[in-house]
């Protein structure tokens, strides 16, 4: 997984310049500053001094994030500490987001990354993967997207990532890619961003879609079918996975590897390994029951329970060690997702989130409503990239269903709102999928940020312009 490159994402290799450490203490002072400005400035009545000094830290958070003053996880840490201390939530409920399923989510998602290259059993559907999509980078990449969109139709889009991480990093190792190449950050970015515009597509490929139907009945009555969804998602998600590709193309221009050689490596590997080993054949077997719960009993069970469940069965059947576990686990992104979900919730429960809707909802007025849609866009995709898309689905969609009532159906809010927030391209803890990915240390925040913020722009536009329409041909509104 890169382990040195990892390392220092994890903040374990702390050496710089002064003038880095001058650097660094100027963005923590500047971080600071903010946070003492929000919490401080007056607000409204209706906007507590709780929830005041929530928007503060995530002020702060977002600067140091955005900086890499500190270590993410250090971050995400420093974030959650400061709730009990300026009296944001109880001390009980200042870590509440390290008990949040997606993260166990990504604890078992890392134990089977681990136990797929620690079997070679990466490197063996590597070789699949490039016969069927091997003839250039530009078809590699291409195809990666696709792949990753398509399987997000039906499967999780967590799991998807987590099923074809290892394959990609097999692919770069036996091509002995350098980590900051820009074929590397493509491919990499290509399979989150690939997972996030095809979990739009159907209710399987996340849980913000299910909980959104769920939301529109309760306030609507309306039931909204597995078909219906994907007769309005399925075009917008074709569209948004070739954006993707020329996006990567125009950000992160490649040049050509010798994919052949690639291959070729990868099959004299496999050659010299022989046929399956019993640790291959144990870890696919474990994997292929894993996205077998995931996809039948996945929503019921939750996706943690089956990805947990097996990272036991890896351990009990001597497929990966406990030492395996604690050498390859990267921590650090753990804790960042852990704080992040933890400050998410602080916002929600503080009444934050609602303040900076029911904002700009009065600030437009009734009168645009067209405007008042696209902010809710804008909104949604930007509280995506700071917490759960999920939490923020749960806290604009109430909203915004009502208040585009007079010109648009409760079906296009609930759409617009669950499908925008998988629009989350910019930050780790935008999805699993992402922090998956940066776990890697082959790519950096700067490089999510350069292409998160192209793609998460004109996304909006995608919605705004062939979502609307595809609707409108539908009958939506």
């Amino acid at each position: 997984m890169g382990d040195k490159a990892r390392s220092v994402k994890e903040g374990k290799t702390d050496d710089f310049s002064r003038s880095e450490l001058k650097r660094r203490v100027q963005y923590i002072l500047i971080a600071l500053s903010a946070l003492l400005i929000i919490s401080i400035i007056p607000t409204p009545e209706i906007l507590t001094v709780q929830g005041q000094r929530a928007l503060g830290i995530l002020a702060f958070v977002g600067i140091l994030w955005v900086t890499e003053a500190l270590p993410m996880g250090v971050t995400a840490l420093l974030g959650v500490i400061l709730l009990p201390v300026l009296g944001i939530v109880e001390p009980k409920d200042s870590f509440v987001g390290f008990g949040s399923t997606a993260l166990f989510f990504l604890l078992g998602a890392f134990s089977f990354s681990t136990a797929m290259q620690k079997t070679n059993l990466h490197k063996r559907v590597a070789v699949k993967f490039l016969r069927s999509f091997g003839k250039s980078s530009t078809t590699l990449i291409f195809g990666l997207i696709i792949l990753s969109g398509l399987l997000s139709w039906t499967i999780p889009c967590h799991a998807v990532a987590a099923l074809l991480l290892p394959v990609v990093l097999g692919i770069l190792e036996a091509g002995k890619v350098a980590d900051d190449s820009n074929f590397t950050i493509s491919l990499l970015l290509a399979l989150t961003y690939g997972t996030s515009v095809g979990s739009i597509a159907s209710l399987l490929g996340g849980a913000r879609n299910v909980l959104a139907i769920g939301i529109l009945e309760n306030l609507e009555g309306i039931s909204l079918g597995f078909v219906e969804w994907m007769v309005a998602g399925i075009p917008i998600s074709l569209a948004l996975m070739v954006l993707t590709f020329f996006v990567l193309r125009v950000v992160f221009p490649w040049d050509e590897i010798d994919v052949d050689k690639v291959k070729d490596e990868l099959e004299d590997e496999m050659e010299e390994l022989g046929p399956m080993s019993v640790g291959e054949k144990k870890a696919a077997i474990i994997f292929i029951f894993a996205l077998i719960l995931w996809v039948t009993v996945g929503t019921g069970i939750g996706l943690a329970t089956v990805a947990v469940g097996g990272m036991i069965m890896l351990y009990l059947t001597r497929t990966i060690t406990w030492r395996d576990i604690e050498q390859n686990m990267p921590w650090g992104i753990l804790f960042l997702y852990g704080g992040a979900l933890s400050i998410s919730s602080a916002l929600q429960v503080t009444g934050s989130v609602d303040f900076i809707a029911s904002g700009l909802t009065s600030a437009v007025g009734p009168g645009y409503p067209f405007l008042l849609l696209a902010i809710f866009l804008v909104l949604i995709v930007f509280l995506s990239n700071v917490m759960s898309n999920a939490a923020a689905t749960a806290v604009i969609l109430p909203i915004a269903i009502p208040t585009l009532a007079t010109s648009f159906s409760p079906q296009v809010s609930t759409f617009l709102i669950a499908m925008g927030a998988a629009m989350a391209f910019m930050l780790p803890v935008a999805t699993p999928s992402a922090a998956l990915v940066y776990s890697t240390g082959r790519i950096d925040l700067k490089n999510l940020l350069k292409a998160g913020i192209v793609l998460g722009l004109l996304s909006i536009v995608v919605f705004l312009t062939v979502g609307l329409g595809w609707w409108k041909i539908i009958g939506l509104w």
